[in-house]
């Protein structure tokens, strides 16, 4: 919805006096909202598809499926593994 024209005048009256009062404050509130950062998204990743493999041992038990059971297994196993890289690499950036 387009405001009025004097409405609108108002309104980059304001923003530009606080972009000369305060400039941090009027970059901050210009700038878009943070992402979530990667690392974050890495690890809630990690944990789903721990729980999905837990899902699967859990199927694999209760039908009595060795096979079903073994797959479940290798996914935890992996999450697990893929955890331990994961440490291992950023302990050898920091070293």
């Amino acid at each position: 919805m387009k405001l009025p024209d004097h409405e609108q005048r108002e309104l980059d009256e304001i923003e530009r006096r606080l972009a000369e009062d305060d400039p941090k404050l009027a970059a901050k509130l210009t700038r878009p909202a943070p992402r979530m950062p990667r690392r974050t998204l890495v690890l809630a990743g990690m944990l789903s598809l721990y729980a999905i493999g837990l899902l699967v041992v859990i199927a694999g038990v209760s039908s009595s499926s060795a096979v079903v059971v073994a797959l479940g297994a290798c996914v935890v196993l992996g999450v697990f593994a893929a955890f331990a890289v994961r440490a291992w690499r950023e302990r050898e950036k920091q070293g």
